[in-house]
């Protein structure tokens, strides 16, 4: 299986734009979370960053969530064509030793990268 990405967007999609959205509290509860109650603190239109960000999770580590009993993060990325969304994965920057992680509840997924920096400290 070496070298193959996993696609998490459809072929034909384009994601115009990313945005980052932070919640009120530490750990959301899933209702703050699913409704996406929370401020959005960065949007990224630069298409070298969106492929960057995009490529770094295609080419993440992954691990499965079923069996992980995991505190919602506090922040989401949504990936947006021009106003539709696309995907929104839950989003712990630096999580450990330069990883930054995204939850795909959907798909019961973490996605494991190297740290993006996606939000300023």
């Amino acid at each position: 299986m070496g070298g193959c990405s996993n696609s998490i967007f459809e072929n034909d999609t384009t994601i115009t734009s990313i945005e980052i959205l932070k919640f009120a509290s530490a750990s959301p509860s899933p209702e703050e979370y699913s409704e996406q109650e929370g401020e959005v603190i960065s949007v990224i239109k630069s298409k070298e960053e969106i492929k960057r960000i995009i490529n770094s999770i295609e080419r993440a580590e992954q691990k499965s969530t079923e069996s992980m009993n995991i505190a919602l993060p506090n922040h989401l990325i949504i990936f947006k064509e021009n106003e539709n969304v696309i995907l929104t994965l839950g989003y712990y920057p630096n999580i450990s030793n330069e990883n930054d992680e995204f939850l795909d509840l959907d798909k019961d997924k973490i996605y494991i990268t190297n740290a993006l920096n996606l939000i300023q400290k």
